[in-house]
């Protein structure tokens, strides 16, 4: 039953095993980083904006929907890394909240159009931001992707021409 011990331990049990298949296959695929003039923002399941300095190539990758940035559960803390589309396809089929950022094709994950970026910029500056709630009950009616409530899947990006002095969304790059 829910609440008991035994079923906080089945639980717990249950995380744990999802976390090191996690790990296992980012650490198997990730791709390291290539340190460069690009700043591209994602948001962390906690709801905050996070940036990557990458080289502009990578940063093509990422718009293209050929690399990912993902989780990497350790023990102490969530890492993120970048993997190829193949990998980001098999985490999200393990758990559609460790992938952060994934351009896919029919269902792109983690963009934000610019009104929800600044929006979101607000709500952390202000500390209000909303945490990602945790992946939905396997008893519960409906998708893994109706948990993703707290992410934009918009259908667009701002176009890379138009100069700001703020990120054009998240996803987005910066020179």
């Amino acid at each position: 039953m829910p609440g008991s011990k035994a079923y906080q331990r089945a639980e717990s049990k249950k995380q744990v095993e999802l976390d090191r298949a996690l790990r296992e296959l980012v650490l198997g695929a990730q791709v390291p980083q290539e340190p460069g003039e690009t700043t591209f923002y994602f948001m962390t399941r906690k709801g905050k904006l996070r940036r990557m300095e990458l080289s502009p190539a990578q940063a093509k990758q990422l718009e293209d929907g050929e690399l990912g940035v993902v989780e990497r559960p350790e023990p102490a803390q969530i890492e993120h890394s970048l993997v190829p589309a193949a990998a980001a396809e098999q985490m999200y089929a393990l758990s559609a909240k460790a992938v952060r950022f994934f351009n896919r094709k029919e269902n792109p994950v983690g963009f934000m159009n610019d009104e929800e970026l600044k929006a979101q910029q607000a709500a952390e500056a202000s500390g209000t931001a909303v945490e990602t709630p945790d992946e939905p009950e396997a008893s519960a009616e409906g998708s893994e992707e109706a948990g993703e409530s707290g992410e934009a899947e918009a259908s667009a990006e701002a176009p890379a021409s138009e100069p700001s002095s703020e990120p054009s969304g998240e996803g987005g790059t910066q020179s």
